[in-house]
């Protein structure tokens, strides 16, 4: 009993450590979100991919000619989508699986030394300078791939003619009738 009625002190007596634990291992958490501008962040992917659909349906229709009503749909669709993927990805419906996220990636003592990191002058130079580079990086990849895209274009062409060529064959309809009828 003398054992259960310390074990249970015990807990009672270090519950509020762990809860103070919990709520600096937050407010790190919530600074490092913060210092870093990872809602920031969130918003520059949706501009991107905004960016990208509006560039492949520039592409698209490049080679053709557009009527104005057709140019109205296309603008119309994009902007759904836009509105629909700021709706996914808006920083409130995101942060509280962010910080989640963090939460489970870091201890105490990590957070600690990223934050110190990111107070420096190297840390506050690579914040500064990511997404200029992440940009840039992005349109060396996005050259890259339309530089293959014939090859890209030309495998699918095969991989099709390839589909096709093994596509079972539908069993010919019976034009006989069954054996003792008409």
């Amino acid at each position: 009993m003398r054992f259960f009625s310390a074990a249970l002190l015990l807990c009672f007596a270090t519950a509020p450590l762990l809860h103070a634990d919990e709520a600096s291992k937050r407010a790190k958490i919530e600074e490092l979100v913060q210092i870093t501008k990872v809602d920031q962040l969130a918003d520059q992917m949706t501009q991107q991919m905004t960016g990208r659909m509006k560039a492949m349906a520039a592409q698209q229709t490049a080679t053709r000619t557009v009527t104005p009503v057709q140019q109205k749909t296309i603008n119309d669709y994009i902007g759904q989508i836009q509105s629909i993927t700021r709706g996914a990805v808006s920083w409130d419906k995101i942060k509280a699986s962010v910080i989640q996220n963090y939460d489970q990636a870091y201890t105490e003592q990590e957070l600690d030394g990223i934050l110190a990191f990111y107070r420096s002058p190297a840390g506050q130079a690579l914040i500064a300078k990511s997404p200029l580079l992440m940009g840039k990086t992005m349109q060396l990849m996005e050259t890259q791939v339309s530089m293959v895209q014939p090859q890209i274009r030309q495998a699918n062409e095969e991989f099709n003619r390839k589909m096709r060529e093994l596509a079972p064959v539908a069993p010919a309809a019976s034009h006989t009738a069954p054996a003792g009828k008409p």
